[in-house]
């Protein structure tokens, strides 16, 4: 699913009324009518107090009123928190319409003890305060205004983007509107799938406003949001005719002592979505470990110095690296100086590979000879990982995630998975891909690995590197959420995520 940004979504507009003759009018008149039938399902017979600003959001909230009004079917008012003279030119004939029509309009700058009354007893408030053209911090007025929304028990729609969101960064400008629903127009926005924005946005739905199909198709476009209807699109094929060499071998590479199991979930996972064969290269302190843990695979024991992988298992692994269609290293494989050479080794063969946790410190010192490889890298930091190899702070990463991962990943030529609370897929061309879907219950050690796991695996099977880690993600977060609704946001573990990912690949095959 395509994200606009504020920009793109401009130009779409234009272009509907330039190419196609459409009347922007006739836009907010189809926008006021999709929030109307929204009103009308989940919220027929509650009253409606619409909050309207200066710009063509708030000239939204008067179309609204006007359709709302005009079908008689709830009772509606409208608080106006600017001059009429400040309106939009569409938002100026709607607010005549309104008047002529005796639709009351409470002036905020006229009658504010009133409005704080009208905001404190609605039923349903809706935010047409600001839409995506706000760039400067809410101050003053509506400052005072959004927060007592806030405080309201009234359910809060929000009309298009909550008032206070930056629609690119999601940037909580000063304040903004904690909705319950929003309801954006055409195209969601990139900030509605970012943090702090998805705080404010409640659950979001998509209005169609009438832009012509082949426009949107057309929209120049550099994020997407990996949502279901992507994800299924990629499933790896399951022909009849097949064994286990049809769907990848994959070697994995970790493990420390104190640290067998993130090796032992990473590849367990891999089996699990799918992968024909997988071997787990250890020391050999946990072999006998990864044999019990991970039944279905092979065990490829390594030599070892104080629990750590030695620099002479680089030439075993070396030997053993022709049999295997892709690599994972470093689930649990510690940061012993030793393990550079065995990324050295692993760097040179020209397998797929992907890198997670202690291996990204041993692979920083390669970083600059990454572009120059022709087998595909993904790598799956955490914001202190991507600190480390990046020299970002932390808070830059988690300020400005997607520049983050985008400017890393066109720098070195890799495919970057930014694991935050939504992960963020970023592409060498530039092309940034944001979750649709994430949860807090599996804010837990291990879940990394299973991530890991997850892409490995299906990297494997379709040698698709952009489709294993979009899938990878979808199924990881997908499950998390199901798991959630299961057993609470508390107690899911991340080998829950390994023994319950079937549920959502049965899901996707079902819409297949």
């Amino acid at each position: 699913m395509k994200l606009a940004t504020k920009r793109e979504m401009n130009q779409l507009d234009q272009d509907a009324m330039s190419q196609y003759g459409i009347p922007s009018l006739l836009l907010m008149e189809h926008a006021a009518y999709g929030v109307f039938c929204y009103l009308m399902e989940e919220h027929q017979g509650k009253s409606v107090t619409i909050l309207c600003g200066s710009g063509n959001n708030g000239g939204d909230g008067l179309a609204l009123a006007r359709i709302l009004y005009s079908f008689k079917k709830v009772q509606v008012q409208v608080v106006l928190l600017v001059e009429e003279e400040k309106l939009s030119s569409d938002g100026k004939v709607y607010y005549t319409i309104c008047e002529k029509l005796g639709i009351p309009i409470y002036r905020y700058l006229e009658e504010m003890e009133l409005v704080w009354e009208l905001i404190e007893e609605a039923q349903v408030l809706v935010d047409a305060i600001f839409g995506t053209g706000l760039t400067r911090p809410i101050t003053g007025s509506f400052y005072k205004v959004i927060e007592k929304v806030n405080a309201s028990s009234a359910f809060k729609v929000s009309v298009d983007i909550p008032s206070g969101i930056h629609p690119d960064t999601a940037d909580v400008l000063g304040i903004a509107v904690e909705a319950d629903c929003t309801l954006t127009f055409q195209v969601p926005k990139v900030g509605q799938f970012l943090y702090p924005g998805i705080a404010h946005i409640g659950t979001l739905r998509v209005v169609d406003i009438g832009i012509p199909k082949e426009l949107v198709s057309k929209m120049s476009c550099m994020h997407y949001a990996i949502d279901e209807d992507m994800a299924k699109g990629m499933l790896p094929d399951r022909p009849i005719r097949s064994n286990k060499g049809t769907y990848g071998k994959v070697l994995m590479i970790g493990g420390q002592v104190g640290m067998g199991g993130a090796i032992c979930l990473a590849s367990k996972a891999v089996m699990k979505v799918g992968a024909g064969l997988v071997t787990i290269a250890v020391p050999n302190a946990l072999a006998l470990l990864t044999q019990q843990k991970v039944t279905e695979a092979i065990t490829l024991s390594l030599p070892e110095r104080d629990g750590h992988l030695d620099e002479t298992a680089a030439t075993i692994l070396k030997e053993h690296m022709m049999q295997y269609s892709t690599i994972g290293i470093g689930p649990g494989i510690g940061r012993s100086g030793m393990i550079q050479k065995i990324m050295e080794v692993v760097l040179e063969s020209d397998k797929s590979i992907v890198v997670d946790a202690d291996g990204l410190y041993a692979l920083k010192p390669y970083l600059n000879q990454l572009k120059a490889r022709k087998a595909p890298i993904i790598i799956t930091p955490h914001p202190g990982e991507m600190s480390y190899l990046s020299g970002e702070s932390i808070a830059d990463i988690l300020a400005h995630p997607v520049e983050s991962a985008r400017s890393f990943s066109e720098r070195y030529g890799i495919i970057v998975v930014l694991k935050i609370e939504r992960m963020i897929v970023a592409v060498p061309d530039g092309s940034i891909y944001i979750n649709s879907r994430g949860h807090s219950a599996i804010a837990k050690g291990g879940a990394g690995d299973v991530l890991t796991g997850f892409i490995t695996g299906l990297l494997a099977q379709n040698k698709q590197p952009v489709s294993a880690a979009l899938l990878g993600c979808y199924l990881h977060a997908d499950t998390a959420c199901s798991l959630a609704r299961l057993k609470g946001s508390y107690s899911v573990l991340p080998s829950d995520l390994i023994e319950h990912v079937g549920e959502s690949f049965k899901g996707l095959e079902n819409k297949h």
